[in-house]
């Protein structure tokens, strides 16, 4: 803080710890620093400038020092006049923990930041403020030069040099694994070097940071995968090889070619995408207009097919002539004023509306012809319905301008197809007699084209573009050359015979014939129906009416009388015929009668043959169902019989099987009786020979007692060798037992008499 002037000659000054102060010293005129703690003594030479506390840099905080002190030996070096060195223009970065003074023409640049602490998908855009050797480069030290921009990625901590600032703190793009971007001015990883005009694909996944004067193309886009029916349109922009089936393919700077699936394509640097593109399925009586870009032909694709064009291939617009794109609804219809008189034509093709690259199908209808024309080898031909037929690609349907309204005018109707007819066509004309009468005729023409089946043949009918205007007119002109030649009167009244004379000719027997053909375009008149003849003059008009009037009258009253005559033989006639029906009806009704007792009788007869063969089927049924009641009855019986026996046999079964059980269970406790008892009879035996002693003393024991025995009468004594059945303990029982008889145990049966074991 600035200091307040002092009067007195010398001033104390006291410095806390960490602050420091600015010392003018006017004798030598240079600014000294003074660090506390102490307490200065200011003399008159000596005046306080500032005193401020020091700058505290903490643990992971740095800051900037411009025109930092210059330090030797980590010294900071002072000049002659005693006042430290200052290296102006220059920056210093100190990074903390550090506590420090700023010396006099030291200043602090910013504020004091936290360092930057950068995680893995960060990064620090870092810029040369000067010239220096960067140490920190992972591969090797690079040389920086004054305005080089580069990064530093994380993750770890990061204090910009002097010689550099930070410009911004960027974020590392992250690509998934469906997704890739191109880099156009990629940055040389070796030298750091921005390479101008070049492009680099990055696909995923993939986690990068774009380098300074890097830049994407467009968006980060999805990878390409394409199923067997879409594809890519390619082209390279510089000589590459890519790998195709296995093989490596060398592409020169300029070619296109298609890539197909099934398959997830990811073009490199070198191969610029032209578009996708999709196969095209056609379906029967379907196709495609194809452009060759090597030769400019255009050719024809028929379904059914899935087609996807080559890279040399392009789909090409079909362009008909104007009244043809309008009458097959490919543009706006004619204006109203212009096609007043024309019928709305039906739909004639088979494709989508809009889609000019589809193949255009014409819908043929029955009964008609369309005269197709291919300007590729100038040739025509002649379509006939019911059809479908599709344009080839230099093919064009010709438009027929048709005269219509009546009286005939032309070019009123555009059609595309030609009616075969038969069909009608209705002309009003006027025509001047021998004596100067005007006449207005209405006429209506019954034609037909005569078709032979031959292709070459039948363009015939397409000669004549206006076929109506020129058939009516040269009828016109012949029936005027007719009814110049006769007078009013004799034209009006044998009008008919004359008009059709004039039209149809005569044959060489003279009588008129029925038809005529136009060689022209082989169209046939077959009918003529005369609607009307009427006077131009309405004076003639009015005496021509008169005497029309005056003849239907006349005619009237004869057609009267005649119709009475007829009445009055038709009253006759019909009591004639009363008085026949009367009698026919009375003979009829006799012999209806005699045919209904005839009738009759036949009915009776009928029911008593019915009536005694309905009883002998009764009897006969009775019998049956009889029968078949005592044969149910018998085999009941029978199942009945089998069922008890069966039942018996199993009821024997089941008892022999319980006493065999029984019997079973019998014999299995006897012989665990006898087991029982043998082992007491054992223990018995053993208890005996261990009171005798056992040893000599059981021996002496037997002999004494077999001494005893023979003595008693026994005539011999029996010695069974060892493994006989006999049982010792039952033997040694009868000897040493109160009665001396031995016993013989039921597993050991008394021997046979023709034994000899002694």
């Amino acid at each position: 803080m600035p200091s307040t002037p002092s009067t007195e000659a010398i001033q104390r000054i006291s410095l806390k710890n960490r602050e420091y102060a600015y010392i003018e010293d006017a004798n030598r005129g240079v600014v000294l620093m003074e660090v506390g703690p102490r307490v200065l003594t200011l003399e008159a030479h000596l005046t306080l400038v500032a005193k401020e506390r020091m700058v505290e840099v903490g643990a992971g905080s740095w800051c900037v020092v411009r025109n930092p002190v210059v330090r030797v030996d980590g010294q900071v070096a002072l000049d002659d006049f005693g006042q430290a060195r200052v290296a102006v223009g220059d920056r210093e970065v100190r990074v903390g923990p550090k506590v420090f003074p700023l010396y006099p023409g030291e200043e602090l640049e910013g504020d004091i930041v936290p360092e930057y602490v950068l995680g893995v998908s960060e990064a620090l855009r870092l810029r040369a403020l000067t010239a220096f050797t960067d140490t920190h480069v992972p591969d090797a030290p690079r040389r920086r030069e004054a305005g080089d921009e580069w990064l530093v990625r994380g993750p770890g901590r990061y204090v910009p040099g002097e010689s550099v600032t930070v410009v911004s703190l960027e974020k590392a793009r992250v690509l998934k694994e469906t997704e890739y971007c191109v880099i156009l001015n990629p940055v040389d990883r070796a030298t750091g070097r921005v390479q101008e005009g070049r492009r680099k694909v990055v696909s995923g996944p993939d986690v990068f940071f774009l380098e300074p004067g890097e830049a994407l193309e467009g968006d980060v886009r999805r990878k390409h995968v394409l199923s067997e029916l879409q594809g890519l349109k390619l082209q390279a922009l510089d000589d590459l090889s890519e790998n195709e089936g296995g093989e490596p393919r060398a592409r020169k700077a300029g070619d296109t070619w298609i890539v197909r699936g099934p398959r997830t394509y990811v073009p490199s640097e070198k191969v610029l995408i032209h578009r996708e593109i999709a196969a095209l399925s056609l379906g029967q009586g379907e196709g495609l207009y194809v452009r060759d870009l090597r030769s400019g032909k255009v050719s024809l694709v028929q379904g059914p097919c899935q087609f996807m064009p080559e890279a040399h291939q392009e789909l090409h617009e079909k362009r008909l002539s104007p009244d043809a794109e309008a009458l097959l609804g490919l543009t706006p219809p004619l204006p109203p004023a212009e096609a007043k008189d024309a019928r709305p034509p039906r739909p004639m093709i088979a494709t989508e509306k809009g889609d000019r690259t589809r193949a255009i199908v014409l819908r043929i209808e029955d009964n008609t012809a369309v005269l197709i024309n291919d300007f590729e080898t100038n040739h025509a031909r002649v379509e006939f319905g019911p059809a479908k037929v599709m344009l080839r690609p230099y093919e064009d349907v010709t438009v027929l301008d048709l005269s219509g309204s009546t009286p005939k005018r032309p070019r009123q109707l555009k059609v595309l197809m030609l009616r075969l007819g038969p069909d009608f066509a209705t002309d009003l004309f006027e025509v001047a007699t021998r004596d100067h009468a005007r006449l207005r005729i209405k006429l209506s023409y019954k034609w037909q084209f005569d078709v032979q089946g031959d292709p070459e043949k039948d363009k015939a009918i397409f000669r004549v573009n206006d076929f109506i205007g020129y058939v009516c007119e040269n009828l016109a002109s012949r029936i005027r050359q007719v009814a110049a030649e006769n007078e009013f009167e004799t034209f009006h009244k044998n009008a008919s015979v004359l008009i059709r004379r004039a039209i149809f000719g005569m044959d060489d027997a003279g009588r008129a014939r029925k038809d005529r053909l136009f060689s022209e375009n082989q169209l046939r008149i077959i009918d003529i129906d005369i609607k009307d003849i009427a006077p131009v003059d309405e004076k003639t008009a009015l005496k021509l009416r008169e005497a029309i009037d005056t003849n239907i009258q006349i005619q009237l009253d004869a057609s009267r009388q005649e119709a009475q005559a007829a009445a009055e033989l038709k009253r006759i006639r019909s009591e004639e015929e009363k008085q026949l029906a009367d009698i026919a009806s009375h003979r009829k009704s006799e012999a209806e009668r005699q045919s209904l007792i005839e009738l009759q009788n036949r009915n009776h007869q009928l029911e008593t043959l019915s009536r005694a063969k309905v009883e002998a089927e009764a009897q006969l049924e009775r019998a049956r169902v009889e029968s078949e009641e005592a044969l149910a009855r018998a085999e009941s019986d029978a199942r009945a019989s089998r069922i008890r026996s069966e039942a018996e046999a199993e009821r024997e079964r089941l008892t022999t099987q319980v006493a065999l059980e029984r019997q079973q269970r019998l014999n299995d406790l006897e012989v665990e009786r006898q087991s029982r008892l043998a082992e007491v009879e054992a223990t018995q035996f053993r208890q005996r020979v261990e009171s005798l002693g056992g040893g000599e003393n059981f021996v002496k024991a037997v002999a004494a007692q077999a001494q005893a025995a023979v003595v008693g009468g026994l005539d011999k004594v029996v010695f069974l060798p060892s493994g006989s059945n006999l049982n010792l303990f039952d033997a040694m029982q009868g000897l040493l037992g109160p009665g001396g008889q031995p016993r013989l145990s039921a597993h050991n049966p008394p021997k046979s008499p023709g034994d000899t074991s002694a």
